[in-house]
Order: C-alpha cells, then structure tokens, then sequence
C-alpha cells in the first residue's frame, strides 16, 4: 500500500495522476494516435480484449496504426482505485464506441482491469484486460 507515513496530500496526488494517465490514454485512443498512445505504456505491457486476444505494446500500436481500433468515444465508471507504491489496480466499467477500419462504431460495455506501474513521475499501463458485458436481451 502507500506509504502509512505519507500525507493525504501526497496519496491524492498519486491517486490523481493515475486518474489524468487514464484520460490521457482515452483520449489518445480516440484521436488514434499511435505517438500519443506509446508514452502511456509500458514496455511489457500485456493489453487483452475483450474478444479474448492478448496483444503486446508492439502489436497493439501495429493494430492502432493499421486502424483496427477505431474509438468514438471512451468512458469509465464505477470505477475503483487501489495504489500501492508504484503499481495502482483500476477496474471498473468502460462504455466505448468502437470499429474497425471504417465500419460503424457499435457501442459495447466492458468490465475492465488495468495495471499501472509508475517510472518516476508518470505511470504506465502495463496490463488491461476486458470482458464484455452481455447486452441485456
């Protein structure tokens, strides 16, 4: 966990910054920028969809490039935080819009988990994975 000794300030900061790396990546993610997107990763990262596919940092920025990942819009909610010195635990549900290539974006619910490491004053995703949430019939 957080140092017991640091202050709420300092927790919050910690906490704050995974917040603002979220973003960030959501945001990269919808512009589709490749440049955007690679600083927010870790070198070992692990991204699994929620089609059951596990990709490495190299092959999901290729996805990316190639536009297999085409976001409208990305949204996470109800979402919980845990910090630990340097690694942080989010999951919770994400609403996004996605397609492929130019198809018609399809909106799709996701229960998700990231990992995220933190390298000096940024922190890195280094693990995400997502399970779909079955549309109610």
């Amino acid at each position: 966990m957080i140092d017991p000794t640091s202050s709420n300030a300092d927790r919050a900061a910690l906490r704050q910054g995974v917040v603002k790396c979220e973003c960030a990546l959501y945001r990269a993610q919808i512009a589709g920028s490749v440049d955007q997107i690679e600083p927010l990763l870790g070198a070992g990262l692990v991204y699994i969809h929620s089609t059951g596919v596990a990709e490495s940092k190299e092959e999901y920025l290729a996805g990316v490039a190639d536009r297999l990942y085409e976001y409208g819009m990305i949204e996470s909610r109800d979402t919980r935080l845990q910090v630990f010195d340097d690694v942080a635990i989010m999951n919770g549900i994400v609403d996004m819009t996605v397609s492929a290539k130019g198809a018609a974006k399809q909106l799709i619910h996701l229960l998700f988990c990231q990992v995220w490491v933190r390298q000096g004053d940024t922190w890195l995703l280094d693990f995400r994975q997502a399970t779909r949430i079955p549309s109610a019939t």
